[in-house]
């Protein structure tokens, strides 16, 4: 088979970059493709080539398998790189290359489309010898089939979509009461990501390691492992930080996962990278639950560990080039962790964010796969998942360490994000220890969501504020001598920040600012800030200044109706917006809300409610899928339904009225 010449990467951002940096230093000619959403997307900017393939806003873009074929063609391009998602485990997308005799960087179409089907991996890992969950997986259950089952396997158990992955479509149901429920939800979810509803049950493991081993294996049947990750801190069944090597395998267990993943690889006739994915449960006993037939998304703390770069093997491969890794040539060096940087508020149940990139500065001293560039926005049509952050150190205290910083030296403004809930993640006493399951986050949750004191960049909001509501001219001055004593900086300031209303007053006096903060639960607190100085960079103003006695250094950015503050060495910014000149109905909140709005851009899924219907606090009235996830948007209160003004199927944007309720007295 001859070398690649020219590769077609069927992804974006992140991803597509990844695989653009790999390919070049091998002299690949490389193509991008791109939806008019992403046309000054960076994967755009470092192709050799690159070409639209559908209108914006368009997820459907990426999965067009005629279009990906024809473009590959058009080019002249001899091999595709799927990356990971889209069309990466599509049979249907590995069967048109061949037969458009485009060279795929993955597996065969037999083994994808074994792998896919959750029930048929299963039945193919029983018969390789590998151990597997008890479970239920007949074709065309029905309702009343699958409750059969769940009481057969006794509770818990897990509802898991058949042909997916990711945590989507993916349920924990712990009585017979939520079933019905549980499975609507998890069929409704696994229709929307994989265009199938088919579900399969499996008995639940509580709280175990979730492990993985990276295998590669070329054309000519040799395969290797290169030992495992943990993935085992999650959120909504998806990983969100990931290790190499797992704090729970030693050298024994380490060699029996790893053989018993060699096997399916062989069963399968696995060509390619590839993912075998287990629980370990306390006993240290593990039990295979899928194959993942791609690269993954935290393929990268492998690669820190062992040196080998996976995205040229999966390359060499692809051009039929013998796997001349042994076994015996794999080694581990160090301890690395990942943390997806995502845009998702952890403070609103990982609600997705939208909007645009203010600033943005990765730590220098880590690596970091993105694809975010100021000016840039981010959209709810793709996957929240905006940056890895990766690093490596000797000892794994040091990388959990060396991760904490990294996340605290990270500048991300313009939305909410988790960099602060990694940064907690990285730095909490039980993940150091390393003694923990699946359930980490939930235990934990507290903890890790505590609310933040923001005082300080409140005060620098205030300042910055109340100098834009009583300057003469439009410039922002660089030290406290640039605030005119005649200026009645004094005026009492109705700000907003995190949902929480505050009032504070601004007060000069000769070589300070005091400001008072008084929150709505009537907590005061004051803030003194001197020497101020106000320096224009790149990143926004940046503000140093003293506050009570103490150096600091923030980035101050302001947006449509307040400001964005940011300290150095907190990964979280604060955007404070200004309802000083708003009237009081306006800001007025109380717990029940009359007009229920789109908290994002979306899609509607299920609309639960009809005109006139009596609803209770929690109610469920509509669902909403943005970024992959689906959204259960309740009421507050006793309340009736006066109008419903959306359908299944509507696209939402962000605001948009939804429903109309009436409060009953």
């Amino acid at each position: 088979m001859p070398r690649i010449k020219k590769l077609l990467v069927a992804n974006r951002n992140e991803i597509a970059r990844r695989i653009l940096r790999a390919a070049k230093p091998m002299g690949i000619a490389t193509v991008a493709v791109y939806s008019e959403a992403d046309a000054k997307a960076l994967h755009v900017q470092e192709a050799d080539e690159a070409y639209c393939i559908g209108p914006a806003p368009s997820l459907e873009s990426y999965l067009r398998i005629d279009t990906l074929i024809e473009t590959a063609l058009k080019s002249g391009a001899d091999a595709i790189h799927p990356g990971y998602g889209f069309v990466s485990e599509s049979p249907a997308f590995a069967q048109a290359c061949a037969d458009a005799g485009i060279t795929l960087v993955g597996p065969t179409p037999q083994a994808i489309a074994d792998m896919a089907d959750k029930a048929r991996a299963k039945e193919i890992a029983q018969q390789a010898g590998l151990p597997c969950i008890p479970g239920f997986s007949e074709a065309d259950s029905t309702v009343t089939d699958l409750m059969a089952a769940a009481q057969r396997i006794g509770y818990p158990v897990m509802i898991k979509a058949l042909a997916g992955g990711g945590g989507r479509g993916m349920r924990l149901v712990n009585s017979e009461s939520e079933f019905a429920a549980q499975l609507h939800s998890a069929q409704l979810e696994a229709k929307n990501a994989f265009n199938d509803d088919r579900v399969m049950l499996e008995k639940a493991i509580i709280n175990p390691r979730h492990i993985e081993i990276q295998v590669l294996a070329d054309m000519h049947g040799h395969a290797v492992h290169l030992g495992e990750r943990d993935c085992s801190v999650q959120r909504r069944h998806q990983k969100i930080v990931e290790e190499a090597p797992s704090p729970a395998v030693n050298t024994e267990l380490r060699a029996r996962m790893g053989e018993a993943a060699l096997k399916l690889v062989h069963a399968t006739n696995y060509v390619g990278a590839g993912t075998v994915e287990f629980l370990l449960d306390s006993n240290c006993d593990f039990y295979f639950i899928e194959m993942n037939t791609r690269l993954q998304v935290e393929h990268g703390v492998t690669e820190a560990i062992t040196g080998i770069d996976l995205v040229q093997w999966q390359l060499r491969i692809a051009s039929g080039e013998p796997l001349t890794l042994q076994q015996s040539d794999i080694n581990f060096t160090g301890h690395a962790i990942q943390g997806r940087l995502c845009a998702e508020d952890p403070a609103r149940d990982f609600m997705p964010q939208t909007g645009p990139v203010l600033a943005w500065k990765p730590d220098l001293h880590s690596r970091c796969d993105h694809a975010l560039e100021v000016g840039g926005e981010v959209s709810p049509w793709y996957d929240s998942l905006l940056a890895k952050v990766i690093v490596h150190a000797e000892s794994r205290l040091a990388a959990c360490e060396k991760l904490a910083d990294a996340l605290n030296r990270t500048t991300l403004v313009g939305f909410e994000h988790n960099a602060l809930y990694l940064q907690r993640i990285a730095s909490h006493a039980v993940f150091q220890r390393g003694n923990f399951g699946t359930g980490f986050l939930a235990a934990h949750a507290d903890e890790l969501l505590k609310p933040q004191t923001f005082d300080a960049e409140h005060a620098v909001a205030a300042v910055f504020l109340a100098f834009e509501q009583n300057a003469t001219n439009s410039a922002w001055p660089s030290s406290l001598s640039g605030f005119s004593s005649t200026r009645a900086l004094a005026r009492p300031l109705k700000l907003k920040a995190s949902g929480a209303a505050i009032n504070l007053s601004v007060t000069k006096n000769a070589g300070s600012f005091q400001v008072q903060v008084r929150t709505a639960g009537q907590e005061e607190s004051e803030v003194q800030l001197e020497h101020w100085q106000a320096l224009a960079t790149e990143q926004g103003l940046q503000v140093n200044t003293v506050v009570n006695g103490l150096p600091s250094r923030f980035i101050v950015l302001p947006y449509i109706g307040g400001v964005w503050v940011k300290r150095q060495l907190n990964p979280q910014a604060v955007f404070v917006e200004d309802e000083t000149l708003r009237s009081a109905s306006a800001t007025a909140e109380g717990v029940f809300q009359a007009q229920i709005k789109s908290p994002m851009n979306g899609k509607i899924t299920q609309v639960l409610v009809q005109v006139g219907q009596v609803v209770e606090p929690g109610t469920v009235l509509v669902c909403l899928e943005a970024m992959k996830m689906e959204h259960r948007i309740a009421a507050k209160a006793r309340s009736t339904v006066e109008q419903v003004l959306v359908q299944v199927g509507e696209q939402m944007k962000l605001k948009q009225l939804m429903v109309q309720l009436k409060e009953v007295e």
